[in-house]
């Protein structure tokens, strides 16, 4: 690798997660568009309730102008999300080729570190709180949570137990339903 990809690398990977940290931020904020007589007023609500005039987007720009802005939030959201199913995806398939060229390589993928990346989602966050009945709103929470849920004290029981492994693949579906009804939103 060069030295000049790695830094465009560099620059892409602070990019994304200067993003991440924003998502993270407004996890809990929602942003409603407001009319107005000279166009839409794009208000949040922040998570202690406080409401925000942030941006006007006046009447004469282009409907396409308008979702790209009032969107941006979800649009980054989903983005990070599609990333990292991405990034999980590739971790598989490297996996998967390694042991097909029988080089030294894990035979399952990396469960455990697809949960521990997913502690890091608010919409992970979300899920757990929605379908398991308590507050998790941070990624230490997230843990938590998940450890109760799958009954294990170490992630790495994910990739050693194949008990642990049938709940995680089970538990991982449901949040990949819950997103694709909706939750998300």
């Amino acid at each position: 690798m060069t030295a000049d990809t790695l830094q465009r690398r560099q620059r892409e990977a602070a990019a994304v997660n200067r993003l991440r940290g924003s998502a993270e931020r407004l996890c809990r904020d929602d942003w409603t568009l407001e009319a107005t007589r000279d166009g839409l007023r794009l208000i949040v609500q922040r998570r202690d309730g406080e409401l925000a005039h942030i941006a006007t987007i006046h009447g004469n720009a282009l409907h396409d102008e308008r979702d790209l802005l009032c969107g941006a939030l979800d649009h980054i959201r989903m983005f990070l999300q599609l990333f990292d199913r991405a990034a999980v995806a590739v971790r598989d398939l490297r996996d998967e080729l390694a042991v097909q060229s029988q080089a030294p390589a894990r035979k399952m993928p990396n469960h455990s570190a697809q949960a521990s990346i997913l502690l890091s989602h608010a919409a992970f966050h979300r899920f757990l709180s929605e379908t398991g009945g308590g507050a998790v709103d941070d990624k230490d929470s997230a843990d938590a949570a998940l450890k109760g849920r799958l009954g294990i004290t170490s992630k790495k029981q994910i990739n050693e137990d194949d008990r642990v492994r049938a709940a995680w693949l089970s538990l991982f579906g449901e949040y990949e339903a819950w997103l694709r009804g909706g939750g998300e939103a």
